[in-house]
């Protein structure tokens, strides 16, 4: 499956895929047309199963690198794991479903991390300052998902729940405050640019504007809710 994912979802050619997977082409042709392997019918039918392994073929697609064979293993026990399940089942035993969190977490802590040192390569090999930019802005990006993968990590561990919220006066008042910086767009700026590498850049000022809202946002939901409970 990871292999049928590799070449076709992916675009990589079949020696690639052989590589990273570290098998012969031959063997993958033989994965492709179904040949060498035990009957799947029923593992492509399961959704779950089969978005796992797209994710984690992606995952590895992006890196390049040849896979550990104990990645691979732990791939496939998270695949027993689900078709041992029922599919209707949608409740899972807490300490399974934390095991499962943890697995994803874990793999997309490294993967962040890498793509962080992956653009900071970048950054430093650019040639265009506003390129740099962008690369510095993505790698900062990346380290700053990391904290938060390590701190989801930490929490899951210790079954920590909702914390003590802000007020929701005080996040009203930060919502105005959102609201004020943005009425100062950068659409005429953008129509006036003719350099297309700085309109990415101030789309993405726009971009962060809206992750701001929806935080600030969702956090304001959660205080009513919790003001409501007490």
């Amino acid at each position: 499956m990871v292999a049928n994912e590799l070449v076709k979802t992916y675009g990589l050619k079949k020696a690639e895929a052989a590589r990273i997977l570290s098998i012969t082409p031959q063997a993958v042709t033989q994965y492709l047309k179904g040949v060498r392997a035990f009957s799947k019918k029923g593992l492509m039918l399961e959704s779950r199963v089969k978005e796992l392994v797209r994710e984690y073929s992606g995952k590895i697609a992006f890196r390049k690198k040849q896979v550990a064979e104990t990645e691979l293993l732990d791939l496939a026990y998270e695949v027993l794991m689900m078709i041992g399940r029922p599919s209707g089942q949608q409740n899972l035993m807490s300490e399974e479903a934390k095991a499962r969190a943890l697995w994803i977490l874990r793999n997309r802590l490294a993967a962040e991390q890498e793509a962080a040192e992956i653009f900071l390569s970048e950054a430093i090999r650019a040639k265009d300052d506003m390129v740099r930019l962008l690369f510095r802005q993505i790698a900062s990006d990346s380290i700053r998902h990391a904290d938060i993968v390590q701190a989801t990590i930490a929490a899951v561990e210790k079954d920590l729940t909702n914390g003590s919220l802000p007020d929701p006066e005080r996040l009203r008042l930060l919502q105005q405050q959102e609201e004020k910086s943005h009425s100062h767009g950068f659409e005429e700026v953008k129509r006036l640019l003719r350099n297309d590498v700085l309109k990415i850049l101030i789309d993405s000022i726009e971009a962060d504007e809206a992750k701001h809202d929806l935080i600030i946002g969702k956090l304001a939901e959660l205080a009513g809710q919790s003001q409501k409970v007490s």
